[in-house]
């Protein structure tokens, strides 16, 4: 039975250097699995690199995962409040990793609001870099043909 320490802060992780995992790859990798944990690879004692299951990366390809996002935005947009700064920031660190249904549909819902409040949305500067960050990223898929 796996253990659920997909949440593991980084500085909870087992350490291992570059040399120590190349010597000993198969029975880390094994560890991994069973147990359901990550190693925090080190380059002469900094952090490096991350090595984890790939499932722990399964909620982003969740299609709630983008639908939570949009529902986000929809709620924030309006308010005058911590929330839409909040949430443009999560949707900005995370836009490489949602689909492209839920980039376009963060580009028409902006562009929907600020038309349906004739261009007075509170805190328009940050809904108008997020829609621009989307239309980028829409753009760079649509270039490496990621966009269908």
């Amino acid at each position: 039975m796996k253990n659920s320490d997909i949440n593991m802060k980084i500085e909870d992780m087992p350490k291992i250097s570059r040399q120590e995992l190349g010597e000993k790859l198969d029975e880390i990798l094994e560890k991994i699995e069973k147990e359901n944990i990550a190693y925090l690879i080190t380059e002469e004692g900094k952090k490096d690199l991350i090595i984890c299951p790939a499932d722990w990366f399964d909620p982003y390809n969740d299609l709630d995962f983008g639908l939570i996002v949009n529902a986000a935005i929809r709620y924030s947009m309006g308010r005058q409040t911590y929330m839409p700064s909040t949430v443009c920031e999560f949707t900005w660190r995370y836009m490489p990793m949602l689909d492209n249904r839920t980039v376009q549909v963060i580009i028409n819902d902006i562009t929907e609001e600020i038309r349906f409040r004739d261009g007075e949305l509170p805190q328009i500067d940050i809904w108008l870099d997020l829609k621009e960050k989307a239309e980028a990223e829409k753009k760079n898929r649509l270039d490496e043909g990621r966009w269908k």
